[in-house]
């Protein structure tokens, strides 16, 4: 019988604070890929005109047009949930005056907001399943790793990806109907994740039955309506959709699958160490069901190139850490503190290596990422309500990290916390 905790049940969403103010400290607060802008440019003329296509984008959006005039069309590969995730923050930008492309501030939250979401949701679940520890272990290693503090970071598809996979496997047959019908509304890689959840599920039930079968109808209902009510009418292409106009790329010539494997799978796990750790120390049937979950985007990204694996396979993470929390084998209080400490540590060599702008500063030029508040110090000339901000999220972090690694120092505990793991998750 699991023997109940007889620390508060919200102790863990001191861990959602301290992960939050430190991924805002890292804010970019602009976009700097192509697909970024290609993305705020649809969702703004959506917001003008109704259509979900680049053709009339009105004022401030000169360079897209002439992008646009120089293309054989004026659709866009974007899916919609993607591009109306943004809306609501483009809202609350042009509410406050921003309408300029250089000026929106909120919209460039999207991220955050996602990620954010999927912390509190992976979080919920294992404090329910596993017990508050485990839950303040499972946010950390999500939150702080650097493909998801990555994409927290940036505007786009994936964060809305991680909280609808985390959605999938914390939730009951509804949930993951749901959440694997939208799946493929949001980005073209929406199906290899949601086979790749079907698959964890198949390994964990160890058969095909009802509880596989029923999310598999909102899979293919995603597929399905996708292809029929989108790819073919607006793209005339039943498969690629979008992609169809980038059919000549290189990103399509098939290159050796063990070669693309190994680059794609090793850039993850440089990333990832504290979570593949804990999958190899979980035993084979937590590496099975892990491969299980990884295996059709891995398969596919190894053969087809992409760029930035990490940020392709980042929304998996979400069920990579439900996984483990709720499955693997116990950890110490100093090795929950250590693991913690190692994703820290890949997000900060990650932040260290990603684009690098440069700013102007009264004691040289700053070449680093590109953060809002340096820009807000340095470029807009609001110095103190920038140091005000930096100061208030530090202050923030510092206080919510004393309360999380006070929770993981107290006794000895495993992932599971003091609850044995079993047929709760199978509920």
């Amino acid at each position: 019988m699991a023997r109940k905790e007889s620390l508060p049940p919200t102790r863990w969403l001191w861990s959602i604070v301290l992960v939050l103010a430190l991924h805002l400290l890292s804010t970019a607060g602009t976009w700097w890929i192509t697909d970024h802008g290609e993305i705020l440019a649809v969702a703004a003329g959506f917001l003008e005109h109704g259509g979900l296509d680049l053709k009339d984008l009105g004022p401030g959006w000169e360079d897209w047009e002439r992008i646009v005039a120089a293309r054989p069309t004026a659709d866009t590969r974007f899916l919609p949930l993607s591009i109306l995730s943004l809306t609501p923050f483009l809202l609350i930008d042009h509410a406050l005056g921003l309408r300029a492309p250089g000026a929106l501030k909120v919209v460039h939250l999207q991220g955050h907001f996602f990620v954010a979401l999927a912390l509190v949701i992976a979080g919920r679940f294992i404090s329910r399943i596993a017990g508050t520890r485990a839950a303040a272990l499972g946010v950390l290693l999500l939150g702080l790793n650097w493909p998801v503090w990555m994409i927290a970071r940036r505007l786009g598809p994936e964060p809305l990806l991680l909280a609808l996979v985390a959605g999938f496997m914390s939730g009951g047959a509804l949930a993951r109907f749901f959440c694997l019908a939208l799946l493929p509304w949001v980005h073209a890689s929406g199906p290899l994740l949601a086979v790749g959840a079907l698959a964890w599920l198949v390994v964990r039930e160890g058969s095909i039955d009802a509880r596989a079968l029923r999310p598999a109808a909102g899979c293919i209902l995603g597929v399905l309506s996708l292809a029929l009510l989108w790819n073919l009418p607006v793209h005339g292409h039943l498969v690629l959709g979008g992609y169809d106009q980038y059919a000549s790329d290189r990103f399509f010539t098939p290159r050796h699958p063990v070669v693309g494997v190994a680059g794609f799978a090793g850039a993850l796990l440089a990333w990832t160490l504290p979570l593949a750790w804990l999958t190899a120390r979980g035993g084979k049937r937590v590496t099975i069901e892990t491969l299980a979950l990884f295996l059709p985007a891995l398969v596919f990204f190894g053969v087809f190139s992409s760029p930035e694996p990490a940020r392709r396979l980042a929304p998996l993470v979400a069920g990579w850490v439900i996984l483990l929390m709720t499955r693997a084998a116990p950890v110490s209080a100093r090795t929950a503190g250590a693991l913690s400490l190692v994703s820290l540590a890949s997000a900060v060599i990650g932040l260290s290596r990603d684009f690098v702008t440069l700013v102007e500063t009264p004691v040289g030029v700053y070449a680093g990422p590109h953060l809002l508040f340096m820009r807000m110090a340095f470029l807009d000339g609001h110095p103190w309500f920038a140091a005000g901000s930096v100061a208030l999220l530090v202050g923030t972090a510092v206080v919510a990290a004393r309360r999380v690694f006070g929770l993981l120092a107290e006794p000895t505990w495993g992932v599971g916390s003091n609850h044995a793991p079993g047929p709760e998750l199978k509920a």
